[in-house]
């Protein structure tokens, strides 16, 4: 049995008594998986999975606090050059690549595979004043995100896990550090309001879907270091209308170094805001982000929004969604849209498909001065979730 006492003893103090010997005997545990499948008509588009394995042990002692430990292991297969995690946009335009986006100009991919990672695997510790993690976990600015509704669960048109087509550009959720080692506060939540902040040392953990060192075709591109993140979360029930209103805001700051471009990088700054209003059968939202990418000139920033409704009726869910992202650096504007239905056919089995429309606009440089080279990616969109 995994018991972190080294850090325990440091947080007992949060409960305002000492951990005793016998609140070690008894632990609850929790496991579970799930299975994600996603596909598109769109030219070129394979078939993408991902898996995933969920173990998390708690007990809660005689005191109030409450310790524990939570891991997750994910198996992949997502697009080969998927440019959200190889980096290489398509375009010949750009000085260098962006710290917060990852995109980078040139039309190298790096063909990956089928793909393992532990993404998570922290110890934690909850009492009255707030809980403590410690280990590989998303940063509070990620944690807390709040934003426009999707119907697809992990092929989303902002912030997916699974990409089929390898156009996905937008994000919006601030995600800096990846499942980097790291430490985390979040205050308890008092009137609906949650506060919390993170500290990573060095951004070095290579993500499924986010690189914090920015790899181009399998080369180290970016070092991140001393990475903070502050957020705020609030969740409330309107008590007259009973409108469950939801929204965050973010900010996430890091040193950035470059062994190719020393000369362009030095801190990279990024916030972001996102809300949400859920009615009786319909929910509302939007999110945006604005990063300088790292470039304190203010020459590559990287902004995205999203926006987005859905609607229960006749025991589906329906929805509609459109987003923009623009990356300075690589000269990059992306547009996408979709509109769709979903049916939960048991209660761990739910399929979602779909239209939807990604244009990506580059501009570029070439001894005849074209100015801009599109790359579209339309079709019909399906994606399975099985939950254990």
């Amino acid at each position: 049995m995994w018991k972190p006492l080294t850090l325990l003893a440091l947080l007992g103090p949060l409960a305002g008594q000492a951990i005793a010997q016998e609140d070690w005997e008894v632990w609850e545990t929790e496991s579970g998986a799930e299975v994600a499948v996603a596909a598109s008509t769109a030219d070129g588009a394979p078939v993408t999975w991902a898996t995933a394995l969920n173990l998390s042990t708690n007990r809660i002692l005689d005191n109030g606090l409450e310790i524990g430990a939570v891991g997750r292991f994910e198996l992949q297969q997502d697009n080969p050059h998927r440019a959200g995690f190889s980096g290489a946009t398509g375009s010949d335009f750009g000085l260098g690549q962006g710290a917060f986006s990852g995109l980078a100009p040139g039309t190298g991919h790096e063909h990956v595979g089928t793909r393992a990672q532990l993404e998570q695997a922290y110890v934690y510790a909850e009492g009255g004043y707030g809980e403590v993690r410690l280990g590989r976990d998303k940063g509070v600015a990620a944690r807390f995100y709040e934003g426009a509704p999707s119907l697809f669960l992990k092929a989303s048109t902002a912030n997916p896990v699974l990409d089929p087509t390898g156009r996905a550009y937008i994000r919006t959720d601030n995600d800096l550090t990846g499942p980097a080692l790291k430490v985390s506060y979040a205050s308890p939540r008092i009137l609906g309001v949650r506060a919390g902040v993170s500290y990573t040392p060095t951004a070095d953990v290579r993500g499924l879907d986010r690189d914090p060192e920015r790899r181009v075709v399998g080369n180290s591109q970016l070092s991140v270091d001393s990475a903070a993140e502050a957020a705020i979360n609030v969740s409330r029930r309107l008590r007259e209308s009973g409108v469950r209103v939801r929204g965050a805001l973010a900010y996430s700051r890091a040193d950035v170094s470059s062994v190719l471009r020393p000369d362009i990088y030095g801190t990279v700054e990024t916030w972001s805001a996102g809300a949400s209003a859920e009615f009786d059968t319909i929910t509302l939202g939007a999110s945006v982000l604005g990063s300088n990418n790292g470039l304190d000139s203010g020459s590559g920033d990287y902004s995205a929004w999203t926006i987005g409704a859905t609607k229960q009726a006749f025991s589906m869910e329906f929805g509609v969604d459109y987003g923009e992202a623009t990356d300075d650096l690589t000269g990059l504007k992306s547009e996408s849209w979709s509109i769709g239905a979903a049916k939960e056919l048991t209660d761990s089995l739910r399929v979602a498909g779909g239209y939807r429309s990604q244009t990506t606009r580059f501009r570029r440089v070439l001894p005849l001065g074209v100015p801009q080279n599109e790359d579209s990616a339309d079709g019909i969109v399906l994606e399975i979730t099985l939950s254990l």
